[in-house]
């Protein structure tokens, strides 16, 4: 039997669950309202001053007045928050902020007490959605994403620490005493500087834990790469366990595959990101748990929670009580979450209560369908990732949906010569470059740069530790180990060329 007390965490995550219901039943007013909130809050700050806050009456006013930005329109401002200067965003005060990756290196996004309410307004829900569905995820301890922390503690010029210690930072310090009881891997791993150390002592934690129920991470690759490192690291990991521990270890490696269900059988779920490029991957997560169920996650970025993970089946609906989140369509026109079409594709704009307003997240949703007059929403790239070598004009979203049908996980990469495409698998399934190839020619420029002959025909590589040089690949561009969003397409000069070996 295991002595975690899930009660008030549960008890906790239950009454938000409650609230976020009663949000639903008027989304789109209850999303005004919170516009109205934001603007008027902020409206003495030089940002809130400069736009004529204190006039905007509504969300097409707000449109109006304020201009869709990405990270770089809020740059400057940012770089004199992070000196320690007040007032430039937000009217209240900036308490941390954190680092979110990419292509162009690390970026600074600030954090408001209120803004970080934000994060806990759509995790508790969605939690107490979960337990209410799946109780027997609370009968025994959890795990929750700890990164290890690959670069030193760092404080702005102002003194404001860059990063929060784990993903439990967004549940709240009130919630933290109950949550540190239920924890199967303490905290202060998240401390440890050397990836390889994290990945013994998270290891043999998490192996002593048998009574292991709920397992929680963003990308799926996360879990993946942790168990891939269990062999080379199998003698360090044996060398920290008790007689019994090391006995059930190494009954569970006897075999072809690591038996999980001998060494988790308690295991409810785990819950990770399925849609998109990230569905190869957590299908392959489920056939090596196939004892637990493979709950999807929500889209959740460092900058903003955007959907909840609402009832049976895994479907996603707006977090309205987060953020506000305009869908813009394929013409650029902002919508609400109340005019949104089934089957159609939306680029993502969010406003914070920790100062960004109208900011450009990069990330597309299709809207699939409806749960009353809230609509259901499905990941299922980024936008502004493409590649583009002879006219063809693909995007990772497409991409990803092209990859989603593979059993397994895969990423498309762009080479010069020939010019063309390589699939590149962690197992090679039969068929699969003609149904690759098939999905990609539904793009009309790709289709007929194939029929052409500007493109050579998709090739094929197979590399067995995809899931772990993709993880290693967002670390060297200082992504954060935890929320690494697998991308389906590696466009040229993004380091595509090193995937074409096997």
């Amino acid at each position: 039997m295991t002595g975690a007390d899930w009660a008030p965490f549960t008890a906790a995550c239950s009454r938000a669950a409650a609230r976020f219901a009663l949000a639903l039943t008027n989304a789109v007013q209850h999303q005004r309202e919170l516009l109205a909130s934001i603007v008027s809050t902020n409206a003495d700050c030089a940002f809130g001053r400069e736009h004529d806050f204190a006039a905007i009456t509504d969300f097409e006013a707000y449109c109006r007045q304020v201009p869709v930005r990405g990270h770089s329109g809020f740059a400057p401002r940012i770089a004199r928050m992070a000196g320690g200067e007040a007032d430039c965003l937000t009217s209240e005060l900036v308490i941390a902020f954190e680092e979110t990756g990419g292509t162009g290196g690390a970026k600074l996004v600030p954090y408001t007490a209120a803004g970080l309410d934000g994060f806990r307004r759509a995790v508790l829900p969605w939690l107490g959605d979960l337990i209410a569905r799946r109780p027997a995820l609370a009968r025994g301890r959890a795990y929750l994403t700890i990164s290890p922390a690959t670069r030193a503690r760092q404080v702005t010029p102002g003194g404001l620490a860059i990063g929060l210690d784990s993903d439990a930072a967004y549940l709240g310090a009130d919630l933290a005493p109950a949550l540190a009881a239920l924890l199967a891997v303490p905290p202060t791993l998240g401390q440890l500087r050397d990836p390889g150390q994290w990945q013994v002592e998270t290891l043999a934690a998490l192996i002593a834990a048998p009574d292991l129920s709920f397992v929680s991470l963003w990308s799926p690759t996360f879990l993946l790469a942790l168990l891939g490192s269990l062999e080379g690291h199998a003698e360090a990991v044996l060398a920290r366990l008790s007689p019994a521990e090391r006995r059930r270890l190494q009954a569970a490696m006897a075999g072809a595959d690591l038996d999980t269900e001998r060494l988790w059988p308690a295991l409810d779920c785990i819950s990770c990101w399925c849609d998109g490029i990230s569905a190869g991957y957590a299908r392959r997560l489920q056939a090596q748990f196939p004892h637990a169920a493979i709950e999807p996650k929500g889209l959740l970025a460092t900058e903003a929670a955007v959907t909840v993970p609402w009832g049976p089946g895994g479907a996603c609906v707006p977090a309205v009580d987060s953020c506000l989140i305009e869908f813009h369509d394929a013409a650029g026109t902002p919508h609400l979450c109340d005019t949104l079409q089934q089957g159609e594709a939306y680029r993502i704009v969010v406003s914070t209560r920790s100062g960004l307003y109208r900011y450009d997240l990069g990330d597309l949703v299709e809207c699939v369908g409806h749960r009353g007059t809230v609509p259901l929403l499905r990941f299922i790239g980024r936008a502004g990732v493409n590649s583009d070598l002879v006219g063809e004009k693909l995007d990772d979203g497409f991409v990803g949906e092209a990859l989603a049908a593979l059993a397994g996980p895969a990423v498309l990469a762009a080479r010069a010569d020939p010019a063309g495409y390589v699939l590149v698998m962690e197992t090679p399934e039969p068929g699969a470059l003609n149904r690759v190839e098939a999905a990609l020619a539904r793009n009309p420029h790709y289709a007929h740069a194939r029929r052409m002959g500007q493109l050579a025909p998709l090739g094929l590589v197979r590399r067995a530790d995809l899931s772990v040089q993709l993880t290693h690949r967002g670390i060297a561009q200082g992504r954060r180990l935890g929320d690494l969003k697998p991308l389906a397409l590696l466009p040229l000069g993004s380091g595509s060329e090193e995937w074409l070996l096997p």
